[in-house]
C-alpha cells in the first residue's frame, strides 16, 4: 500500500494528476462521442491506452490511480442505467459495478505494461523504433491484454444485466466490439506516448500541422458531403507517414479514430449500416486496415532514414579513413622511413621549385651537402643500430635550426642536404658553421653504456646563372664538401663559382 501511494509525493503527484486528467479526458470523450446507442459501452476505449502510459510511467503505484480513474468513468454509466430502469438500490449496485470492472480495467493496464517492458528487457530498447516491433505491438501489447480483460469485462456485463442477452450471435458481436475498443484505445494511444518519450512528437507536430488540418477537413466532407471522400484521406495519411513517420501518424490516426467514431455514431458516413454494430465493426475494420498499415510504412521510413544516415556516416568515416591512408602513402612516398625528414625525391621536387622561383624573381638560393664524418666506424664498431640512431640524432638537431622555408632531407646513406632559398653563399656559410657547431656540441648517442659524438663536414654552393640544372649546384656542392674532408673534416667549404663537375 505504502508502495501504491508513492505518486502522491511531489513531483509524482504533479504527474499523477495530469495523467488522471488526461485518462478522464479521453474516457470522457469515448463514453460521449464513442457510445453504442442501444448498449452501455464505448466502442472506442482511449483509456485502455491512458492506463498503459499511467503504469509505464508510474509503475506499480500507478495501478490505484487506473483503478481511481476507470472507476470514477464508469460508475455514473451504471447509475444511469439502473436508475432509468428503475433497479432497487441503484446507488450502491452501480459503486460495485464500476469499481469490479476498473479492477478489471487496472489489470488490463498491468498486462499491457509488463509486456512492454518484455520487450524493452529482450532487446534493450523501447518498442516501435522498427517494423520487425510491430507484430508483438500489435498481438502482446494491444490485443492480448484486451481480450483477457473484455471477455470477462463482458461477462460481467451480462451477469448482471447491465447488457441483455439478446442471443449468441448478438453477444458475440458486443464482445468484439469490446475486444476492438480496448485495442484500439492501446494501438492509438501507445504509439504517441513512444514519441513522446523520444522527443520526436514535439519535433514533428508544428511542421506536420497544416496535413492534420488537411485531414480533419476531408474527414468532415467524407461525413457530412459524399461518403466516398474518405478515400482521399489515404494519400494524406501516406504523405504523413513518409514526411513525419510515427509521430506523425500517431496523431493523424488518433484524429482520424475521433471523427470516424463521431461520425459514425451519429449516423452518418461510408459505415453506416441498418445494425449499429455492424457499423462500428465495419468502421474498425476500416480504422485498423488503416492503422496497421500506416504503422508499418512510418517505421519502414524510420528505418530507411536511419539505415541513409548510417550510410553517409558509413561512407564519411571510410572517405576519412582513405583520405588518412593516401596522406600515409603520401608521406610514405615523401619521407625518409628511417628518419622522418623528406627524401631525395621530394626534396629534388621541392628544390626545382624553390629555384625556378629564384630565377624568376632574381633572387639568391643556396644548397648545403652535409655528411656525418667516419659514419662508417661507427657502424663498423658499433653497430647499424648505432648507426641508425646517429643518423636519427643528426635530424634532430638539423631540424631544430631550420626556418620554416628551408627545406632539410636525407640524401642517401649518411648524407643529407638542405635548401635555403633566399640565401646568399655568405649566408649559407654562417648558417653552415652554425648547423656544423650545434652538432659538434650535441650530437651524442648512448648506446650499450658507452657515448658516441658526431661530426659533420658541409659543402655549401650558390645558385648561379651558370648552373644548367640542379645536378650541376649539387655536384659544385659535393665539390665543396669532399674538399671540407679533405681538409681535416668538422668543417665548411664553400663551392668555386662557375666550375660544374661531372660526378
Amino acid at each position: 500500500m505504502k508502495q501504491a501511494l508513492t505518486f502522491l509525493t511531489y513531483p509524482n503527484g504533479l504527474k499523477a494528476i495530469l495523467l488522471l486528467v488526461l485518462y478522464l479526458g479521453v474516457g470522457f470523450l469515448s463514453i460521449q462521442f464513442a457510445m453504442l446507442p442501444s448498449e452501455n459501452f464505448a466502442v472506442i476505449w482511449f483509456a485502455a491506452g491512458c492506463g498503459l502510459v499511467i503504469m509505464l510511467e508510474l509503475g506499480k503505484s500507478g495501478i490505484l490511480l487506473a483503478l481511481v480513474g476507470s472507476a470514477i468513468l464508469n460508475t455514473p454509466t451504471y447509475y444511469h442505467f439502473l436508475s432509468h430502469s428503475n433497479t432497487p438500490y441503484a446507488l450502491p449496485l452501480s459503486i460495485i459495478l464500476g469499481i469490479v470492472p476498473a479492477a478489471i480495467d487496472s489489470w488490463q493496464a498491468v498486462m499491457a505494461a509488463k509486456a512492454w517492458q518484455n520487450f524493452i528487457d529482450k532487446n534493450n530498447r523501447p518498442p516501435l523504433q522498427n517494423p520487425s516491433d510491430l507484430p508483438y505491438f500489435w498481438r502482446k501489447i494491444c490485443f492480448m491484454p484486451a481480450l483477457i480483460s473484455m471477455v470477462i469485462w463482458h461477462l460481467l456485463l451480462t451477469c448482471s444485466n447491465t447488457i441483455p442477452y439478446a442471443g449468441l450471435f448478438t453477444n458475440l458481436q458486443q464482445m468484439l466490439l469490446l475486444i476492438l475498443g480496448d485495442t484500439a484505445g492501446i494501438f492509438v494511444i501507445a504509439p504517441i506516448y513512444a514519441c513522446w518519450k523520444s522527443g520526436e512528437l514535439t519535433n514533428k507536430f508544428r511542421p506536420a500541422l497544416p496535413y492534420f488540418l488537411a485531414l480533419l477537413f476531408i474527414v468532415v466532407l467524407g461525413f457530412t458531403v459524399h461518403n466516398y471522400l474518405m478515400m482521399l484521406v489515404l494519400p494524406v495519411l501516406l504523405l504523413i507517414a513518409i514526411h513525419f513517420r510515427l509521430a506523425g501518424t500517431s496523431i493523424a490516426l488518433f484524429l482520424l479514430f475521433t471523427l470516424s467514431v463521431m461520425g459514425t455514431a451519429y449516423q452518418s458516413g461510408p459505415f453506416i449500416h441498418f445494425n449499429p454494430m455492424i457499423s462500428f465493426i465495419n468502421l474498425q475494420l476500416f480504422l485498423f486496415s488503416v492503422g496497421l498499415t500506416l504503422h508499418y510504412l512510418a517505421l519502414l521510413q524510420e528505418l530507411l532514414n536511419q539505415s541513409k544516415i548510417q550510410l553517409e556516416t558509413e561512407v564519411a568515416n571510410r572517405t576519412e579513413a582513405l583520405a588518412a591512408a593516401n596522406l600515409r602513402l603520401e608521406e610514405l612516398v615523401t619521407t625518409d622511413e628511417l628518419t622522418g625528414v623528406a627524401n631525395r625525391r621530394e626534396w629534388q621536387r621541392r628544390c626545382e621549385e624553390a629555384i625556378t622561383y629564384a630565377r624568376r624573381y632574381q633572387q639568391p638560393l643556396s644548397i648545403l651537402l652535409i655528411d656525418i664524418d667516419h659514419f662508417k666506424n661507427v657502424n663498423d664498431h658499433h653497430g647499424h643500430l648505432a648507426g641508425d640512431l646517429i643518423l636519427k640524432e643528426l635530424c634532430r638537431i638539423c631540424t631544430a635550426e631550420l626556418r620554416a622555408t628551408d627545406s632539410f632531407a636525407r640524401w642517401g646513406g649518411e648524407e643529407f642536404v638542405l635548401l635555403l632559398p633566399g640565401t646568399t653563399q655568405a649566408e649559407a656559410m654562417l648558417a653552415g658553421n652554425k648547423l656544423r657547431q650545434s652538432v659538434e656540441e650535441q650530437a651524442q648517442v648512448e648506446f650499450e653504456e658507452k657515448k658516441i659524438r658526431i661530426t659533420i663536414s658541409i659543402g655549401v654552393a650558390m645558385l648561379e646563372d651558370s648552373d644548367p640544372s640542379l645536378d650541376c649546384l649539387l655536384n659544385r656542392a659535393d665539390q665543396a664538401m669532399y674538399a671540407a674532408k679533405a681538409a681535416g673534416r668538422n668543417q665548411v667549404q664553400c663551392a668555386l663559382s662557375h666550375t660544374c663537375y661531372s660526378r
